[in-house]
């Protein structure tokens, strides 16, 4: 019996060995080794509403590397870009995203200005240029599988952004299903100590899904965490970066890249 229990052991460690080994995270191409990499968040806030077609715009018009941005479904299965899980309709009723129509998300007008609406995925990949570095946040807290990973991978190589884009997620279950439709597309784990997605809330879920890089909250990244990530072999970006404390913290820890409200930080 025993030797039974030391055998199913030696191949659970066996197995799990090789699990690791199998893990190489890739490093991006169109990340510069000796140039911090400036990624506007959800566009550019401080111009323009965030997330909004002004917004993506104006973060181009500025010299921006790349856009971050958050997408997720709606109750009819469109991929629309907004961050918060619910909204305030013009009614004054808050309404998740994922119970509204596109067709009503639509008239919704954000601060009450008619001109910054939500948009869908495709209305923000048709004004960015194909040198513009992507890094789409899919947003959803189920476990099991929605659909909503393929329909992503399935849209951006339509546009062609596939060599340029990480797809990222506090999600693991998410980046996991990423990796098994396209196992050559960028992926990264976020992770901050607030408003978890999951109950176990913990950098550990990258053992289950194999990021290619690490998105940290700049509030939580300490140099224990960062040689940790950079042992993994990792890239890392740290979000958000408003103030010049911030920027020079992450300047020091050494991070390939920062997602930020404002482009004249630096």
């Amino acid at each position: 019996m025993i030797e039974i229990e030391i055998l199913l052991l030696a191949i659970i460690i066996i197995c799990i060995s090789i699990y690791i080994r199998n893990w190489t995270p890739t490093y991006p191409s169109f990340y510069s080794s000796n140039k911090l990499i400036k990624i506007g968040h959800r566009g550019v806030p401080s111009l323009a509403h965030e997330n909004t077609l002004d917004s993506f715009q104006k973060a181009i018009d500025t010299g921006m590397a790349g856009v971050e941005l958050d997408v997720q479904y709606s109750a009819d299965k469109k991929l629309v870009v907004y961050h918060n899980w619910d909204i305030e309709c013009d009614s004054g009723e808050i309404e998740l995203i994922e119970n509204l129509s596109y067709s009503h998300i639509q008239k919704i007008s954000l601060n009450g200005d008619e001109k910054d609406k939500i948009p869908l995925f495709t209305d923000v990949l048709k004004i960015l240029n194909k040198n513009c570095i992507i890094n789409i946040e899919i947003k959803s807290a189920k476990i099991l599988n929605t659909g909503i990973e393929k329909k992503v991978l399935k849209t951006v190589k339509e546009f062609n952004f596939e060599n340029n884009c990480i797809i990222s997620s506090f999600n693991p279950f998410i980046l996991k299903r990423v990796k098994k439709i396209n196992p050559n597309i960028l992926t990264a784990f976020l992770w901050s100590n607030q408003d978890p997605q999951l109950i176990f809330n913990t950098p550990l879920w990258v053992w289950l899904c194999r990021p290619d890089a690490f998105h940290v909250d700049i509030n939580h990244l300490d140099e224990n965490l960062m040689n940790w990530i950079q042992r993994k072999k990792m890239s890392v970006l740290a979000f958000t970066v408003i103030t010049q404390m911030q920027l020079k913290k992450a300047q020091k820890l050494g991070v390939n890249g920062i997602i930020m409200d404002d482009p004249n930080l630096i």
